[in-house]
């Protein structure tokens, strides 16, 4: 992750990464947890890679993750979160296809057909940045589809 010159994006940053870590320390302490809470922590139990992030709540919500470190957690995680929501609603339908699809049709466990659509998410998610524009949601529609098709 490229380092954020603007304080108010670090501080919008911090908040999110803050829901993250709360959702988990909470799961962990067994308290009660909203229904957003208990997808993150889902997501965080399914990389145990990344649990020792867990540990530095300073850390975790300030480090600059660079590119050459591999994926960011913070962002694969995210992108992980934002394909549970597509999948509980079902929305873009190409998603739940292509997550079904990969499930029975190719075998997969459902992480790993997630990491396959998290490929697509996420170069969605890059190509946007890039660009600028809001995420082309046709495109990723198109090449959901594609994952079906294999």
């Amino acid at each position: 992750m490229v380092a954020l010159g603007n304080g108010a994006n670090r501080e919008q940053l911090r908040a999110h990464r803050q829901v993250f870590w709360d959702a988990w320390h909470k799961a962990q302490a067994d308290l009660p947890l909203n229904a957003l809470e208990v997808r993150i922590a889902r997501v965080i139990q399914m990389h145990p890679e990344y649990h020792h992030y867990f540990d530095d709540m300073d850390d975790f919500l300030e480090r600059d993750f660079q590119v050459d470190d591999g994926m960011n957690p913070y962002l694969h995680l995210s992108l992980h979160l934002a394909l549970e929501e597509q999948a509980a609603t079902k929305h873009p339908p190409e998603m739940a296809r292509a997550l079904h699809h990969l499930i029975t049709a190719n075998d997969l466990d459902r992480h790993d057909a997630l990491h396959k659509i998290l490929e697509i998410l996420a170069e969605s998610v890059y190509e946007s940045q890039r660009t600028g524009r809001e995420p082309d949601v046709l495109v990723y529609a198109e090449q959901l589809k594609g994952l079906v098709k294999l």
